[in-house]
């Protein structure tokens, strides 16, 4: 009974191990209207790791893409229906689909062709028939650099909001510092310890919170997050502190 139970949980630990592996496997979309060719390139990247899905033909891409939202898009330039440059065309018309890269698989590495390609926004591209080494070479490369890329607009991100959020506390300090004093002056002349004296104290330490608040908001250089009423995330603002005050792993090993 009890090595049911052991078993059970062991199972249901593993499901969970596995369903998060799967949620970090890159998901690569292929638009591909030849049936050798895409079983072939589905192979070589289902067998290298990566989630793959498939379209055959540019129309049924974008739709893909929409719903999907994958990492990266592998497309031939000659589709029926949509070609490849057209379609990429359209996705990177898309705000929604900008930053998702495409590279294209084609047989006509003529200039003209390249041109038109990485003219509608192709980050790559791989010439037929495929190599496995050249694919996944691309495929991560262009992989590495999309997550550099995200990574540079979130740190802007950051960096402006922290500005925006000193620039705050800097125009709240001088007011705060005002009613902190106004309280401190009017606590002076009221008996101590009755009840309007214990209201003022009650707001003097308010504002002063407010104002330790504050000034521990001016010194994040780093945020961390945590959970929230409705599994939202919000700031952590002691664990930001304190990961702003101390090097990360990567700084200390430079």
């Amino acid at each position: 009974m009890l090595g049911n139970r052991v078993e059970k949980r062991m199972s249901k630990i593993i499901e969970k191990q596995e369903k998060a592996h799967e949620k970090e496997r890159p998901t690569i979309l292929v638009a591909e209207d030849d049936a050798i060719s895409m079983k072939c390139i589905k192979g070589m990247l289902t067998e290298a790791g990566f989630r793959v899905q498939t379209a055959t033909d540019g129309r049924r891409c974008l739709n893909n893409v929409a719903h999907l939202m994958p990492d990266l898009v592998i497309m031939d330039v000659v589709m029926p229906n949509l070609d490849g440059i057209q379609a990429c065309r359209l996705l990177k018309a898309d705000s929604r689909f900008q930053r998702i890269p495409v590279i294209f698989v084609t047989g006509n590495t003529d200039d003209r062709t390249l041109k038109s390609a990485f003219s509608a926004g192709g980050s790559d591209y791989v010439r037929k028939p495929v190599s496995r080494i050249e694919i996944l070479a691309r495929v991560r490369t262009a992989l590495a650099q999309q997550r550099m890329i995200l990574q540079l607009t979130e740190e802007e991100k950051l960096k402006s909001v922290l500005e925006t959020a000193g620039g705050i506390c800097h125009e709240l300090n001088q007011p705060l510092q005002y009613v902190l004093g106004a309280v401190q002056l009017l606590m002076l002349d009221v008996p101590l310890h009755g009840e309007i004296y214990n209201q003022l104290d009650a707001i003097r330490a308010r504002v002063e919170q407010m104002g330790g608040m504050m000034h521990k908001l001016s010194e994040i250089t780093r945020v961390r997050t945590r959970k929230y009423v409705g599994n939202q995330d919000i700031v952590d603002l002691q664990g930001s502190i304190d990961d702003s005050r101390w090097p990360s792993k990567d700084e200390y090993d430079r």
